[in-house]
């Protein structure tokens, strides 16, 4: 029983303290604490901070596309023009055996022998005398090669008397006008217009002043056409320039 009662004494101790000692920590926990918060002063309304603007970024300038450079239209080359006929050179021979062909009939006649002579009606003929024409057949074969037939018949009429045929053979008269003393020298060309079957010799020729020697005053042009009928190329307009 004495052991007891200072064991309750012990007990009863512990309890009360338990107490008390819960209660401080309780008082502890809830005071504030010693050091106040201060306060923090607000300040006012905050200001926005701008935002840079961004700053623009250049865009590089697109390189433009090539441009394919137009070419140049090319107008197609005319079509040469092919001449199968005479060239120059043919066409100014065909000219000048046309000029002699003329001569025959306008200044002097054919070479004849003045020893075959034939009288007919008065006139007195003597025989040509060149190679390849002995009948006015082949003088007017000769001249159907150069001239159309219009010119032919001027120059050898089916009824004319400056050549006949005496006995099959060609006869001429003797005679002639001789050259115009007031022309001098001539030069001949050839011009072309683009037509295949025709051409142009233009003849050009000095005109003489007998009164001052001879000297050249003027020149004079002829334009003589040589065109292709049916197959054969010949002049359809002619005459003596001089």
């Amino acid at each position: 029983m004495k052991r007891l009662i200072p064991l309750l004494a012990v007990l009863l101790l512990l309890g009360g303290c338990t107490g008390s000692c819960q209660d401080t920590e309780a008082v502890s926990t809830v005071l504030p604490s010693a050091s106040p918060t201060p306060e923090v002063e607000q300040s006012a309304a905050p200001t926005s901070t701008p935002k840079p603007s961004p700053t623009p970024t250049a865009r590089p300038t697109p390189t433009p596309e090539p441009t394919a450079t137009p070419k140049p239209s090319v107008e197609p080359s005319p079509t040469p023009i092919v001449y199968d006929g005479p060239n120059d050179e043919e066409v100014l021979s065909a000219y000048r055996a046309a000029v002699e062909a003329f001569w025959w009939f306008q200044v002097e006649p054919l070479p004849f022998d003045e020893t075959d002579s034939r009288e007919v009606d008065g006139v007195t003929y003597y025989r040509v005398d060149y190679p390849g024409i002995d009948s006015t057949v082949t003088l007017r074969g000769y001249l159907k090669s150069l001239f159309s037939d219009d010119l032919v018949e001027k120059l050898l009429p089916y009824d004319g008397t400056q050549y006949v045929d005496i006995d099959g053979t060609l006869y001429v008269q003797d005679g002639g006008r001789g050259t115009d003393i007031t022309r001098g020298a001539e030069t001949a060309q050839v011009l072309r217009d683009g037509d295949p079957n025709r051409c142009t010799v233009r003849v050009t020729v000095e005109v003489l002043d007998p009164e001052q020697g001879g000297a050249v005053v003027d020149t004079l042009t002829f334009d003589f056409p040589y065109e292709k009928v049916g197959e054969k190329w010949i002049f359809t307009d002619f005459s003596l320039v001089r």
